[in-house]
């Protein structure tokens, strides 16, 4: 049915019954309830229909068929990633931002207030890292404001790549990418994200990564000099990162600035900050992330570690101006200074999902939320600690900021191939058993500390729920435990 004032009450009613049973959902300790297979999606495949039903029979028909399957991020036993998306205001922001149906590629004609509340956020996000900000007499478009919302990390950076190029040459825009040689970014070894290789690939630049040595998960800052050497006037970026998405390593972020800027002034210099951002908020770790405020643009996720519904990143520039490089316009429906349509490639329509930070931002505070961040740094120190006291484990990382990786041995003795291969197995266990969940990937650990130079596979803990307990840490812990014993029973 069409919402109007004379079925409120129902469509009211159906909000809230669709509201309970995903909270429902939220509230199950399990990751998953059922596992999940391919022959379970493709069974769900079927043609349009063509006689429709009740709203109540499609919610019905969602609750039973779907759901049982959907990965639960809010539980505390989902120790994979941050992003729980549980944080009550910025649930309320969500529904606020859907319901509101504002749409910030204009401001006058379809988003008056909303742009301003948007605005807001960029600033203070600004304010976190360390970027001034312009007096809010002096905001007089979006070319004053110094950030754009996107989806998610992986469009900020190929926004950040496409300001990048534009830096370098800016003709490109119009003219079309020329003379893609010197179109070269360096991006550390083993640690990188996939989005920047990618995004160069998507903005014509082809795949023009140049990889430079990593050490305990950093750059090699030498390596970086004779990189940056090696390709004299053809490097466009250097991008750093601050919280890696495998171990949540934070850089040398001044040294980096130095030695990049000193060999060439004109190369810009990203941050992909998608986690360690948020560090900015906390009083006590904020001095990490110091020299950020250096870097010419930094992509943040505050659906990662702001315990906010997805999706929701935000693109940060030093010099708010930047963004002209990148403007677009239309007299159709960008043709005013507050619309950020012009600014924002590859998005056009957006709703005011910044509106679930507003509402966070507003209700916790800097310091409410930097307590949060300092909370979950600290778990995770103390589940490596732990994690250290048991033959069992092998920690593979130091912590930065909640990220913990390691190996499980299956007996005292086990080489790291043989650990590898028992990790990769108790990953599939933590799969269809759907009581807890760990990360898993490949990484490479390109230094001494280790003999055995090849990829490793780690499961990777992140302390992302603020409901976590010590209890909780070693509730998993004497999980993995018995698996290992379980192991030792079968193989005897």
């Amino acid at each position: 049915m069409i919402f109007n004032k004379e079925n409120r009450i129902e469509v009211s009613n159906l909000l809230k019954e669709t509201i309970d049973v995903t909270l429902d959902f939220k509230e199950q300790d399990e990751t998953t309830k059922s596992e999940f297979t391919y022959e379970k999606g493709k069974s769900m495949l079927s043609d349009i229909p063509s006689i429709g039903k009740s709203e109540i029979d499609v919610l019905e028909e969602f609750k039973n068929d779907y759901l049982p399957y959907c990965f639960n991020e809010s539980s505390k036993n989902s120790m994979g990633f941050p992003d729980c998306g549980s944080d009550s205001s910025g649930m309320m922001g969500s529904i606020a931002a859907t319901l509101l149906q504002q749409n910030l590629i204009n401001q006058t004609q379809s988003s008056p207030s909303m742009t301003f509340a948007e605005i807001n956020v960029i600033r203070w996000l600004r304010e976190v890292v360390g970027y001034k900000n312009k007096d809010s007499n002096e905001i007089k478009s979006v070319m004053d404001v110094g950030g754009i919302v996107t989806p998610g990390g992986t469009s900020s950076n190929t926004i950040a790549m496409m300001l990048a190029r534009e830096n370098m040459n800016p003709s490109n825009l119009y003219e079309g990418v020329k003379g893609t040689d010197s179109n070269i970014v360096l991006i550390p070894d083993c640690i990188s994200h996939y989005s920047i290789k990618s995004s160069l690939m998507w903005i014509g630049c082809g795949a023009k990564v140049i990889k430079v040595k990593s050490r305990n998960f950093k750059y090699d800052l030498n390596d970086l000099k004779e990189k940056l050497k090696e390709n004299d006037k053809k490097v466009m970026s250097v991008v750093a990162y601050v919280g890696d998405s495998r171990t949540m390593t934070i850089d040398n972020l001044k040294a980096i600035y130095d030695i990049v800027k000193n060999h060439d002034n004109n190369i810009w210099l990203h941050a992909d900050a998608c986690h360690g951002f948020s560090l900015g908020f906390s009083k006590k770790l904020s001095s990490k992330i110091e020299g950020i405020e250096l870097f010419d643009s930094i992509a943040t996720d505050p659906h990662k570690v702001l315990m906010l519904p997805y999706t929701l990143s935000v693109l940060l520039v030093k010099k708010e101006d930047k963004f002209k490089l990148v403007k677009t316009e239309s007299d159709l429906i960008m043709n005013e200074p507050f619309a950020f349509g012009q600014i924002t490639p590859f998005i056009g329509s957006k709703g005011a999902y910044s509106l679930k930070l507003w509402f966070l931002i507003k209700h916790l505070g800097k310091d409410g939320i930097g307590n949060i961040i300092e909370k979950r740094n600290k778990l995770a120190i103390d589940f490596s600690e732990k994690l250290k006291n048991y033959d069992e484990f092998i920690v593979l990382n130091e912590v930065g900021i909640n990220s913990v990786m390691f190996l499980i041995k299956p007996y005292n003795d086990a080489s790291i191939e043989e650990s590898n291969e028992f990790t990769k197995s108790i990953y599939e266990i933590l799969l269809k058993e759907g009581k807890y969940f760990l990360h898993h990937f490949p990484i490479e650990i390109p230094d001494n500390k280790f003999e055995y130079r090849n990829k490793f596979y780690p499961l990777r803990f992140m302390s992302g729920n603020p409901d976590l307990t010590m209890q909780d840490l070693d509730n998993i812990i004497n999980y993995l435990l018995a698996k290992v014993k379980d192991y030792g029973v079968q193989n005897v």
